[in-house]
This record gives C-alpha cells, sequence and structure tokens, in this order.
C-alpha cells in the first residue's frame, strides 16, 4: 500500500498541468497516438503531460504541425496554417515524383501542401521527363492527371522566321513544333538577306523543349561596270561584273574592280542589309608605243594608220599587231606594252606568219610552233614542216610570207578598247582578237551593242575594226 502511494505520488508530481491556445478551434492535440486533447472553440486546450514532450496538432484542412513542451508555466499560442490537397495520378502510373526538385514518391500521389505555387516533375523509365506548375490556394482540392509521352515535342524558333532542315532533310519553316526521339540533331536554317545558320542541338527525355535561334543579317551586292568583262573582288571572292554576292556581312566594305585595258578601281562602300547596288565606270588604261623605223616607213597600228617613220603613240590595251610597209617591203610585229614599250620594224628579215587552229603543228629549224605564230628568218631556204608535209622556200629580206590550211579563214579583230568579241555568237577572246580560225563563210562578229557580218574566204585574213563599216 506504501508503494503504490509512492508511485502515486511520483506519477502526480511529473504530469504538469499545460495550457495550449490555436488560432482555430476543434485542434487535435496528440501525443504519439495518444488524444490529450481538442482545442474549444476559442482554440483553448487545458491537459496534463509529462515533460519535455512533442506534441502534435492535426486538423483537417491545415497542416499538421509540431510543437515542443519544456515549460510548465509557460501558455504554448500555435499558429496553424490553411493546407491545400493536390492528388497526382500518371498514365501509366508508377511514375517518380518530384515537387520543387525533391523527390517524393511515386504515382498515384496524395498530398497536403502549404499553398503556393510548386513545380511538379514526373518521370518514368521509357518515357519522357514531365513538368507542370501548380498553383495551390488554402482549402483547395486539386487534381492532376497527366498522360506521359515516350517522344519529345520539340519547338524551333527563329528571329526571322526561317526554313529549317534536320539532318539535311526540309520540314518547313520556323516557328516549327516537331516530335523528335532524344538525341544530337543538326539543324539548318535560311532566312533572306541573312547568313544561313547551321547548329548542333541536343534533344534530352524532356515532355518538351524549345530551341531558339537569331539570324545575323547579311546583304546582297550587284557590281555592274562600264566594261562587260570587268571583274569584281571582295576579299578573296572573285565574280564577274553584272553578278550579285550574297552572304556579305553589314557596314563598309572595300571593292575592287578591275578589267584587261583599264584602270582598276577600289571603292569602299556601307552595305545596308538586303540587295545593294554599285555601278563603277573605268577609264582605258593608256600605254606609250615607240616605233622605231625607218624615215619613209608607213606605220599601221591595229590595222589603223598611225605614221610614217618612226612613230609614238598612245593606246588604251596592251596587245597590239604593228605593221610597216616600205615600198615594196613589208614587215610584221606584235607587242605586249605591259611588258615592253618599244619595237623595232626590221626589214632585213623576212616575215613569217604561221596560222591555223590549235590543232597544227609547225616545225621551222627544229623549232615547234603552234599558231597563230610571227617568226623572223634571214634570207636564204628554209624548211617549214606542218605535221606530214614539208616545203622548202627561198626567203627574202622584207618579205611577208604566210602559211595556213587551205580550209580555214582567219579574223582579226580590234577596237579602240578591250571589249568582249563573238564570232558567230562564240566567244572568240577579248579585244584584239588575231588571226581567229574559222571556215570560209559569212561570219558574225559582235561585241556589247554592236554587230556586223563579214564574208571570210580561204586563207585570207579580214581586218574587222569594232564599231566599224
Amino acid at each position: 500500500m506504501q508503494k503504490l502511494l509512492m508511485v502515486f505520488l511520483l506519477v502526480s508530481q511529473l504530469c504538469i498541468a499545460v495550457t495550449l491556445v490555436t488560432n482555430v478551434p476543434n485542434v487535435e492535440v496528440r501525443l504519439g497516438s495518444v488524444l490529450l486533447a481538442v482545442t474549444d472553440r476559442n482554440g483553448v486546450a487545458q491537459f496534463e503531460v509529462s515533460l519535455p514532450a512533442t506534441l502534435t496538432l492535426v486538423k483537417p484542412g491545415y497542416l499538421t504541425k509540431s510543437i515542443f513542451l519544456s515549460d510548465p508555466e509557460k501558455t504554448y499560442f500555435v499558429q496553424l496554417q490553411a493546407s491545400a490537397n493536390l492528388l497526382i495520378e500518371s498514365v501509366p502510373d508508377g511514375a517518380s515524383v518530384w515537387i520543387n526538385k525533391v523527390l517524393v514518391g511515386r504515382t498515384p500521389l496524395e498530398m497536403e501542401l502549404e499553398p503556393g505555387n510548386y513545380e511538379i516533375t514526373l518521370h518514368k523509365e521509357g518515357f519522357c521527363r514531365t513538368k507542370r506548375s501548380v498553383s495551390l490556394q488554402a482549402h483547395e482540392k486539386k487534381k492532376l492527371r497527366i498522360e506521359l509521352s515516350n517522344t519529345p515535342t520539340v519547338q524551333i524558333v527563329s528571329k526571322p522566321a526561317a526554313k529549317l532542315w534536320i539532318q539535311n532533310q526540309f520540314v518547313g519553316e520556323t516557328p516549327k513544333s516537331l516530335k523528335l526521339p532524344a538525341g544530337d540533331y543538326q539543324i539548318k536554317l535560311q532566312a533572306p538577306d541573312h547568313f544561313s545558320l547551321v547548329q548542333d542541338i541536343r534533344v534530352s527525355d524532356d515532355e518538351t523543349q524549345q530551341f531558339e535561334f537569331t539570324l545575323t543579317p547579311s546583304a546582297r551586292l550587284l557590281v555592274q561596270s562600264s566594261v562587260s568583262h570587268a571583274i569584281v573582288q571582295i576579299d578573296d571572292r572573285v565574280q564577274p561584273q553584272n553578278t550579285v554576292f550574297t552572304d556579305l556581312p553589314l557596314g563598309e566594305r572595300t571593292i575592287l574592280v578591275k578589267a584587261v585595258g583599264y584602270e582598276e578601281r577600289s571603292i569602299t562602300v556601307e552595305l545596308k542589309q538586303g540587295q545593294n547596288y554599285l555601278y563603277v565606270p573605268l577609264e582605258p588604261k593608256l600605254f606609250r608605243l615607240d616605233v622605231v623605223a625607218p624615215e619613209e616607213a608607213l606605220i599601221f597600228v591595229d590595222g589603223k594608220s598611225a605614221g610614217r617613220g618612226p612613230t609614238s603613240v598612245k593606246l588604251p590595251q596592251s596587245i597590239h599587231l604593228i605593221e610597216a610597209r616600205l615600198g615594196e617591203k613589208r614587215w610584221m610585229g606584235l607587242v605586249d606594252l605591259s611588258r615592253d614599250e618599244r619595237i623595232e620594224v626590221r626589214f632585213d628579215v623576212a616575215t613569217v606568219l604561221l596560222l591555223g587552229d590549235r590543232n597544227v603543228v609547225y616545225t621551222v629549224e627544229g623549232i615547234t610552233y603552234r599558231p597563230p605564230s610571227l617568226i623572223y628568218l634571214p634570207e636564204g631556204f628554209h624548211t617549214v614542216k606542218v605535221e606530214a608535209r614539208e616545203r622548202t622556200v627561198e626567203f627574202s629580206a622584207g618579205k611577208l610570207y604566210t602559211f595556213s590550211p587551205e580550209d580555214l579563214g582567219y579574223l582579226c579583230i580590234f577596237s579602240d578598247s578591250v571589249v568582249e568579241c563573238y564570232v558567230n555568237s562564240e566567244f572568240a577572246g577579248l579585244s584584239p582578237v588575231l588571226f581567229y580560225p574559222v571556215k570560209p563563210s559569212v561570219v558574225k562578229v559582235s561585241t556589247v551593242g554592236w554587230e556586223r557580218e563579214v564574208i571570210v574566204e580561204p586563207g585570207k585574213t579580214i581586218n574587222v575594226t569594232v564599231g566599224g563599216d
């Protein structure tokens, strides 16, 4: 009896009366699984409990809260927070669930959560990682049902809209949404007046993902020149005039325009996005030619009379055909004024003109020539061999000898400036065109804006002056 009294007195001393106040009524106060009290309508509960102790406060619609009690003389005030209920389901189920990047379980999953905004992530092997955002209000009950996809949806966006290729296959124009299995891909984007963009992308296992690109603006430039055979150079790119340069960076660029027989020009332009135009006139490049000749010799340059005796002229191109006549004597020569500005007329040798097409081969004094060729031989007998035929001829000084297959005639086309020349609409070369072989007939000689028909006879050379009658 005495022992029981002592135990009773000991328990009475350990159990302390506690006052607890909550912000809402009817809150269960539990110690483990034991219900100690329920707050009244004023949120107040008084009970006895052995201290120290950790109690749990439970009320439907509010977040369960734990409180540690250690002071017997203290009144405990506890603020409960209203909760929201979230049920997460997936098709198929069994997907892992992350809430704000914290793994919390597998579907189906029901949870009481604090009101607020959450990022929900679901993932199941063989399916895409799926993300959803959810906003929960106090006392709200919400159900989130997600059908899992096994192929990611990829959206490709560009500024500006562009044509789109994936793995070299055209798939449409941006913005473009399409299904792509996870993996690495190469995309190409093209838009007018922008540089093409080639980019590697990696598609993850996320259900939806977006790739954004910005294309760099580009310029196009059309350069036209007063000279039809002019070429245009921009950095290391070279094109004929009247051809559009594409994919040029915006801003200042230096343009070089040049043509055979003309002074080249360097021009700095400010390129803007889209089409740009530039017209570049070129001035003929003038060369000085000194012809050293006897006083009474008549001098002809490119078929035109240039004077008598020693002659100095300025010419707008480098290659020229020079002829000299002194009584019965004749001489012919070629000069390249880009290398030499002086030529000497010699009537003490024979001038030999070897003509034909490029397949003909001449051999004179053991030296091989391909037409057209001008050579000089001293007086006397010399053998001229053309393919299987050969002739031994006595050559006289101051005479012009011409060798030619009998089935061909020849054109010499001259002009005051270097121009593109055409024979029967086929490009024959830049003027002067010398001894151009054609089959005897009526042929059409033309340049830009000019043409003329001429009669070509076998073995004869016809001089044609561009612009002349």
